[in-house]
C-alpha cells in the first residue's frame, strides 16, 4: 500500500529547490558579502538582478555604462532587463561577482574600501594605463589583477 498522501485534484505543489532564493544578493553590496564556493555558483547560474550594474556604477561612483562594459551586456539589453525586472545570465552575472570578489580583495591589501575604489578605478601603468576593474570582463584579466594585489600585499615589485 502507498502510504504517500496524494494531492488532492487542482490543488498545486510548490516546486521544490535545492537553492536558497532567499539568499541571493539584492544589491551590490549584498553581492560583495557572498563568499565563493557553492552558494557563489549556484547564484550566478540564476543569475543577478539587472538593476545590480546600475547599484555598482553608484558604489564604485562610476558611470553604469562602465559596468556594463566590464559585464559586457549591451545598454539596450541591461534596460530591457532593468524594465521587466529581470535577472542576467550566468555570464554577466559571474563578470559582476568577479567585481565584488576583486573588490574584497582590493579592500583587505588596502585596508580601506574608498583607496580600494580608487585603485580599481585609476588607470595603472601594470595594466597599459587601463584601470584595473577595466580588466575585470575576462578571468585572464582578473588573474592579472589578482597577481598585483596579491604583489601589492606581499611588498613584491611588478
Amino acid at each position: 500500500m502507498n502510504d504517500k498522501i496524494q494531492p488532492t485534484a487542482g490543488a498545486r505543489r510548490k516546486p521544490q529547490s535545492t537553492r536558497p532564493h532567499d539568499t541571493r544578493p539584492a544589491n551590490f553590496a549584498d553581492l560583495m558579502r557572498l563568499q565563493g564556493g557553492s552558494s557563489a555558483v549556484d547564484a550566478i547560474r540564476v543569475g543577478f538582478p539587472a538593476d545590480m550594474i546600475k547599484d555598482a556604477g553608484i558604489y564604485f561612483d562610476v558611470p553604469a555604462q562602465r559596468i556594463r562594459h566590464i559585464t559586457r551586456l549591451p545598454e539596450t539589453t541591461a534596460h530591457t532587463l532593468v524594465k521587466r525586472g529581470a535577472l542576467m545570465d550566468a555570464a554577466a552575472s559571474e563578470r559582476i561577482w568577479r567585481l565584488a570578489d576583486i573588490m574584497g580583495l582590493a579592500h583587505q591589501v588596502f585596508a580601506d574600501e574608498d583607496a580600494a575604489k580608487a585603485w580599481l578605478r585609476t588607470p595603472n601603468l601594470t595594466f597599459e594605463d587601463a584601470a584595473p576593474m577595466d580588466y575585470l570582463d575576462t578571468e585572464p584579466g582578473a588573474m592579472a589583477v589578482r597577481q598585483v594585489l596579491n604583489a601589492i600585499a606581499t611588498g613584491g615589485a611588478l
